[in-house]
C-alpha cells in the first residue's frame, strides 16, 4: 500500500523544483489503483445521492446586511427603506460591507445579477452533491488533480480520502461558497479590503503565486465575527482560483513584522487553520511564518496543536528576510520585510462592467451547457478507466483528452458564475 512520504520543502525550493510523485502525470501502479478505488466510492456517491439535495444551513453570505435580510438588490424600494432603517448598523465599521459603501458614496449600480443561480439547475436553498463537487474541481486543469490533493494528505487510503472530500463538499454546500464566489467583494468587509491585509504579491522560486498575510493589520475588534468568517472562507477560495493559472499550487506567508497582543485571534486563525485543512489540502506549498515577535512563541504552541500532519511539515517559521529568500527571490519580497519589491497598495472597488460576463444570460447558458457536456463524457471515461473494459492505453489517453474538454469548459464556464476579484482589476 502507498503511504505518504516526509516532505523536506525546503529542499524542494532549493532544487528549484516541485514535488511531483504522486500527481497527475506521476503516478505508479499502486497509486493509480487507490485513484481508481476513490472514484468508484464518488460515483457510487454520486448515484446514490443525486435525489436527495444538501440544504446550505449555514450561508456565509446569509450572515449580514441585505441577504440577511432576504431583500434583493434588484428591488430599489426595498434596498433604500432597509438602508434607511439600518444606518446606524452601517455606518458602524464592525458591520460596514464594501456594498453597504458603494450606497453610501452614491454608486446605486448592481455589481453583480441580484438573481443568483447556482449550477446544472439546482435551487437556490439546496445544491447536489454531484454539482458542488464538479464545481469544487473547476479550479484544476483536471478532476483527478483535486481528488489527489485529498488522497496524498490522507496517506493514499481510499477510505480517509473520500471520507474527507465528502466532507469538504458537504461544507461548500452548508456554507453557500459558490454564491460567496458570486458575490466577490461586494459581500466582503469594506475595512478589511482597505487595509490590504491579504495580498497577492508576485510569485515564488516554484512560479506558484504568492499571497501575503499581514497580521498587524488583523483588527478584531473593528469587524464582525460572521464578517471574519465570511473573510476566512472568500480569502482562501480566492487564492486557490488565481493559483489555476500557476500549476494550482501557491504560497502563503504571514507577516509578523510589526505584531501586537490587540491583533492576536486565535479563534480567526483556528478557523483558517481548520479551513485549509478540510477544503484545500495540499493547495499550498508551504506556510511561511515571517516572525520577529516575542509574543509568537505563546500562539505558535496553540496554532502547532491544530496542524495535522499533511501541513504541519510544510509550515516553516522563518525570521529574516536570509532565510525567507530560500522561498522567494528578494525581487519578489516587499521592501518592509527586507526585500526590493516597492508595492503600494489601494483598493480598486468592483464595477459592473469588471462583471459584465455574469449579466450576460445566453453566454452563461451556453457555457454551462459546454461544461456538463465535458463533466459527462469525463465521468464516462472514467469509468472505463475503472472497469478497465478498453485496452489500457486507450483508456488513458481518452480520459485525458476528456479531462482537457474540462479544462477548457470550465475555464469558459468561470467568469459568468463568480465576480471579478480584486487581483484581475489592477
Amino acid at each position: 500500500m502507498t503511504t505518504s512520504e516526509p516532505i523536506d520543502i525546503q529542499t524542494h525550493y532549493k532544487k528549484g523544483a516541485k514535488q511531483t510523485s504522486g500527481t497527475v502525470g506521476h503516478l505508479d501502479a499502486s497509486q493509480e489503483q487507490v485513484l481508481k478505488e476513490v472514484w468508484s466510492k464518488l460515483l457510487a456517491h454520486f448515484e446514490s445521492t443525486k435525489n436527495t439535495p444538501i440544504k446550505v444551513e449555514k450561508s456565509l453570505v446569509k450572515n449580514s446586511g441585505l441577504a440577511k435580510a432576504g431583500i434583493s438588490t434588484s428591488d430599489t424600494e426595498a434596498v433604500e427603506k432597509w438602508y434607511a432603517d439600518n444606518k446606524d448598523e452601517i455606518m458602524d465599521i464592525k458591520n460596514q460591507l464594501v456594498c453597504d459603501k458603494l450606497y453610501l458614496d452614491g454608486n446605486r449600480d448592481i455589481m453583480v445579477p441580484s438573481t443568483f443561480k447556482p449550477l446544472f439547475g439546482d435551487s437556490a436553498d439546496t445544491r447536489t452533491f454531484s454539482s458542488a463537487f464538479w464545481q469544487a474541481t473547476m479550479r484544476f486543469h483536471s478532476p483527478d488533480a483535486y481528488v489527489l490533493k485529498f488522497v496524498r494528505a490522507s496517506g493514499w487510503n481510499v477510505d480517509k480520502a473520500f471520507v474527507r472530500i465528502r466532507s469538504s463538499i458537504e461544507r461548500r454546500i452548508t456554507q453557500e461558497i459558490d454564491r460567496l464566489m458570486w458575490e466577490g467583494d461586494t459581500a466582503q468587509h469594506n475595512g478589511v479590503t482597505q487595509n490590504g491585509m491579504c495580498l497577492h504579491i508576485g510569485n515564488d522560486r516554484l512560479g506558484s503565486p504568492v499571497f501575503i498575510v499581514t497580521v498587524r493589520q488583523n483588527a478584531p475588534k473593528l469587524r464582525s465575527e460572521a464578517n471574519a468568517e465570511k473573510l476566512a472562507a472568500y480569502a482562501l477560495e480566492k487564492a486557490a482560483q488565481l493559483s489555476r493559472k500557476y500549476g494550482e499550487e501557491a504560497l502563503i506567508v504571514y507577516d509578523f513584522t510589526g505584531f501586537k497582543l490587540e491583533n492576536v485571534d486565535l479563534g480567526f486563525t483556528k478557523l483558517i487553520v481548520t479551513t485549509l485543512q478540510e477544503l484545500y489540502p495540499l493547495t499550498f506549498t508551504a506556510t511561511l511564518l515571517f516572525v520577529n515577535s516575542w509574543l509568537f512563541s505563546g500562539i505558535w504552541r496553540a496554532i502547532r496543536g491544530w496542524l495535522d500532519p499533511a501541513i504541519a511539515q510544510r509550515t516553516v517559521v522563518v525570521k529574516d528576510v536570509e532565510s525567507l529568500e530560500t522561498f522567494v527571490d528578494r525581487s519578489q519580497i516587499p521592501v518592509e520585510m527586507g526585500g526590493q519589491y516597492k508595492y503600494e497598495y489601494t483598493y480598486v472597488y468592483p464595477t459592473k462592467e469588471g462583471n459584465a460576463k455574469m449579466f450576460d444570460t445566453e453566454g452563461r447558458q451556453a457555457a454551462e451547457a459546454e461544461f456538463a457536456t465535458a463533466v459527462d463524457a469525463f465521468v464516462e471515461q472514467t469509468k472505463s478507466w475503472i472497469d478497465g473494459s478498453g485496452p489500457a492505453t486507450h483508456d488513458a489517453e481518452s480520459r485525458s483528452q476528456a479531462a482537457a474538454a474540462f479544462d477548457t469548459a470550465a475555464a469558459n464556464l468561470d467568469p459568468f458564475i463568480r465576480a471579478q476579484f480584486f487581483d484581475e482589476r489592477v
